[in-house]
């Protein structure tokens, strides 16, 4: 059925509405069932949890993002397993105008952790021809200014528990990891390389029942890596658990927490 819906909106709605916002706004009838799961949220009482979709229904209808409300769900559910342990931080790679952002600082502000966001803000680097041959070339794609995105976060998110942090992945996260426990990272970047470079800043810190989330698995060089045993060798950790959920989110866990 789903197939079916996407082929009638691909050839008959979409050409016809040419804003992307508006395009998601329409899309939000199909997909905002999504959010149900997070009513099962037992760490927040139940006004806080629909408090939450709402405010996240508002973010849906002003920020351009690429992400569905199921996939937003699962990540918010497992940051929700328990309240932040001290200094504890949720971290996102890549976060174009903020969308995904603005959620996860709602729900990071209610639960007491600290969000750190990387982004060049300058879109998806850009690689050699020949290293985009599995994949679609995202190139420049997903461009937004620091400014616009703080701009969204202190309209539509909690701008008071983020922290931006500027520049290519290569140049922040591989060289200095991230000194503070991670709790959960959010990976949005749709390379190979910038995946692993996130995940050289992130493993070193990353808590013991900590996630790792991919919302690339659909790119084959991201699977590649993620299901690549050298990949993990040198953090000392074994091998992951990795699991697609839905959408193009896939979870990555260690030892005991990877069933």
């Amino acid at each position: 059925m789903e197939r079916y819906v996407r082929e009638w909106y691909v050839r008959w709605i979409r050409p016809r509405i040419q804003q992307a916002i508006n395009r998601q706004r329409l899309k939000m009838l199909w997909f905002v069932w999504g959010y149900w799961p997070m009513l099962s949220i037992n760490t927040l009482s139940i006004f806080e949890r629909a408090g939450l979709i709402a405010r996240f229904l508002r973010v849906d209808w002003n920020i351009p993002h690429s992400h569905r409300p199921s996939e937003i769900s699962i990540i918010c559910k497992a940051l929700a397993e328990r309240p932040a342990h001290p200094e504890e931080v949720m971290l996102e790679a890549g976060c174009w105008q903020g969308g995904s952002t603005a959620k996860f600082s709602i729900i990071c502000d209610k639960l007491g952790y600290k969000l750190h966001i990387y982004d060049s803000f300058e879109g998806v680097e850009k690689l050699p021809a020949q290293m985009w041959q599995k994949s679609f070339n995202y190139s420049g794609e997903y461009a937004a200014p620091e400014p616009l995105v703080r701009n969204n976060l202190m309209r539509y998110g909690e701008i008071g528990v983020c922290s931006t942090h500027k520049g290519w992945f290569s140049e922040t996260l591989a060289k200095s990891p991230v000194l503070a426990p991670i709790r959960v990272a959010y990976i949005d970047c749709d390379i190979a390389k910038g995946t692993y470079e996130v995940l050289l800043g992130v493993m070193p810190g990353l808590v013991h029942d900590g996630w790792v989330f991919s919302q690339d698995f659909h790119i084959e060089p991201v699977r590649d890596l993620l299901h690549d045993p050298a990949t993990w060798k040198q953090f000392g950790r074994g091998n992951p658990k990795i699991k697609r959920i839905c959408g193009n989110l896939a979870s990555v866990r260690f030892g005991e927490h990877s069933d």
